[in-house]
């Protein structure tokens, strides 16, 4: 089974527009995380949806495409169909940027998750210290989970 190279290019060219925009989006994302303009991130979050809703229609369509041809769902399986199409092969480099693209899409997002869920405790603490909870009351556990002192029973676990 072959594909139009045309609409393959197509698909990758909006693919990496895509995430080149989520990316953009993501590093604002994380300067409004940094300055605290929460208010503000919700047209980032609507944003970020759109794009993401592209790159996993496309994602979609090349998994029932390599689904059918019998290869692996994958990025190695897309590069071995690409390379047994000759007019694909030469759409390799673009491949190639959009997973370079996602990789970084998924580190910019793993930083803003850290700065998410450091507000989220901050915030925690803060409402603690309003219900009149001691800041020495919570511990954290061999998973890193926060626990109630007052519900642990040991300090130590061998």
């Amino acid at each position: 089974m072959s594909v139009n190279p045309t609409l393959v290019a197509q698909m990758l060219n909006n693919d990496i527009a895509a995430a080149e925009a989520l990316l953009d989006l993501l590093r604002q994302e994380n300067e409004l995380l940094k300055e605290r303009k929460h208010p503000e991130l919700e047209t980032i979050v609507s944003a970020k949806s759109e794009h993401l809703n592209t790159l996993d229609a496309h994602a979609r369509e090349r998994s029932a495409l390599l689904k059918s041809l019998g290869l692996a769902n994958d990025s190695d399986g897309w590069v071995q169909y690409m390379h047994s199409q000759p007019p694909l092969v030469a759409l390799t480099e673009q491949w190639t940027q959009l997973q370079e693209l996602v990789h970084q899409c998924t580190l910019q997002n793993d930083k803003n998750g850290k700065l998410i869920n450091r507000s989220q405790q901050t915030l925690n603490r803060l409402l603690d210290l309003v219900k009149g909870k001691g800041a020495g009351e919570n511990l954290y556990n061999a998973k890193g989970a926060t626990t109630n002192r007052a519900a642990s029973g040991t300090m130590v676990k061998a």
